[in-house]
């Protein structure tokens, strides 16, 4: 029987590693979901706040979110909306 092929990790076009953001004002569920990210190879950062994560959007161009819907200050389908 021969080995399961290995799924092709997700890319960028340019070969590069997908950025991802984690929003979420609990910083262990960031911690941790930022953790088994990198262990997959992606480019991740991370933001405690609605606002934060806007700003952070803005330098680091990610492609792909992780957002939290219950936030104090903005919540996650606020800064969906102003991200759009």
């Amino acid at each position: 029987m021969t080995a399961p092929a290995a799924s092709p990790a997700l890319r960028r076009p340019d070969g590069s590693a997908l950025r991802v953001l984690v929003v979420d004002d609990e910083q262990m569920l960031t911690d941790l979901l930022s953790m088994a990210l990198r262990m997959e190879g992606w480019e991740v950062r991370t933001a405690d706040s609605g606002f934060d994560a806007l700003t952070v959007t803005r330098d680091f161009d990610p492609d792909a979110l992780v957002l939290d819907i219950m936030m104090p200050d903005l919540d996650g389908m606020a800064v969906l909306q102003r991200l759009r």
